[in-house]
């Protein structure tokens, strides 16, 4: 009955592929708009992060350009056929996670198909480089829909990581550009407003956590239920401790309101991560690329994994957790309320090891993006 419903579901995505091609055919035999370039926000309804640095860039430096952002739908429908008008005529397509028309299309090679991952580094392992694992795409499905595919430039944080972007992604390794991660510019320069906290909060060490990404149901890479955990250590910590919470943008905020019981744990999603990593005493994830962003600030950085081995089973990394990180390896409960219970406000950290790894340029790299996009062919 399963391998029915399979073959009845890849069915129905091939006929859609068919037809999706078809439109998308017809639609480009338009010329080409030279000044047009759109921009599709994935995790957040408004720019920010590597989009919002690089728009900025091409708004000061190329003013002529027309520049639309739109929100595309993330699985197949009618929805989506209304993506095809916007990108069939672009000069370029800018982009910062999965963009599902892109898979389904032939894209015409006068467009541009510009991927800004939104992650520093390479960490946990994802796209091509998960397939047919618990987590990852199956072939039969890369066979209709090749996720991460067609992009013609992906712009990545350092040259060491480029090998793992070009296999997570299937492509040429020439078409992986280490020139750096866009938000770095913006790193310090955005930062949360004081009034988001209370002198109390203020005046306490605060302790950035930002979990990762957890996959549903028959996906889910470990057990790890980072709420649980919460609630258990949020009465064991000191007075000086004030935990910052930041969720994954795909989480059940309705399930993580729990934790605004706790005075010692302020919960966010108004602001974006990097804007809360300036007034951020120290920074605990498990599987966080943004972990590499706030080693930039050479402050105390932990991974809580009791799931080690599970999650590395299941899903993968791309480097044991010691070599990609420098950041304490906390595996039991009883650890994680230690290390944060001894964290104190401007504690110094040697992350020079990861940061010369993870980034190849640091300084103006989305003008430097920008300048490769509109010189290269």
């Amino acid at each position: 009955m399963e391998n029915l419903k399979k073959t009845i579901q890849y069915t129905i995505q091939r006929i859609y592929k068919v037809i999706y091609r078809f439109f998308y055919f017809v639609l480009e035999q338009k010329s080409i708009d030279e000044k047009k370039i759109v921009v599709y926000t994935y995790r957040s309804n408004q720019l920010e992060g590597n989009l919002k640095a690089v728009v900025r860039e091409i708004q000061k430096t190329h003013p002529e350009m027309h520049i639309e952002i739109r929100k595309a739908p993330k699985q197949m429908g009618l929805a989506l056929f209304k993506e095809l008008p916007a990108i069939a005529n672009a000069k370029m397509v800018l982009l910062d996670d999965y963009f599902l028309p892109v898979y389904l299309i032939n894209p015409r090679k006068e467009t541009k198909f510009v991927q800004l991952w939104h992650a520093a580094g390479a960490f946990k392992k994802f796209g091509y480089s998960t397939k047919d694992t618990k987590f990852g795409p199956s072939s039969q499905y890369l066979n209709i829909v090749p996720v991460h595919m067609h992009y013609s430039h992906v712009y990545v944080s350092s040259k060491a990581v480029v090998p793992y972007y070009a296999e997570a992604f299937n492509m040429s390794e020439n078409q992986v550009y280490p020139l750096g991660i866009p938000r770095t510019d913006l790193l310090g320069e955005e930062v949360v407003p004081s009034d988001a906290l209370t002198p109390v909060q203020l005046a306490r060490c605060k302790v950035l956590i930002a979990p990762t990404y957890r996959a549903k149901s028959g996906q889910s890479e470990s057990n790890l239920d980072w709420l649980a955990v919460l609630q258990t250590i949020a009465p064991q910590l000191a007075p000086h401790i004030q935990l910052i919470v930041m969720p994954h943008p795909y989480s059940d905020r309705t399930e993580w309101s729990v934790l605004t019981q706790f005075d010692n744990i302020v919960l966010d999603y108004q602001h974006p991560l990097n804007e809360w990593m300036p007034i951020a005493d120290a920074f605990i994830t498990d599987y966080s690329s943004a972990i590499f962003e706030f080693a930039l600030f050479e402050r105390p950085l932990a991974h809580y994994v009791p799931d080690l081995a599970e999650y590395t089973a299941s899903r993968g990394l791309y480097r044991p957790l010691e070599a990609i990180s420098d950041g304490t390896i906390l595996q039991e409960q009883h650890a994680l309320v230690s290390w944060i219970n001894n964290r104190k406000k401007n504690e110094q950290y040697d992350t020079s090891r990861m940061v010369e790894f993870n980034f190849s340029h640091t300084e103006d790299v989305s003008k430097k993006i920008v300048q490769h996009l509109f010189e290269s062919n």
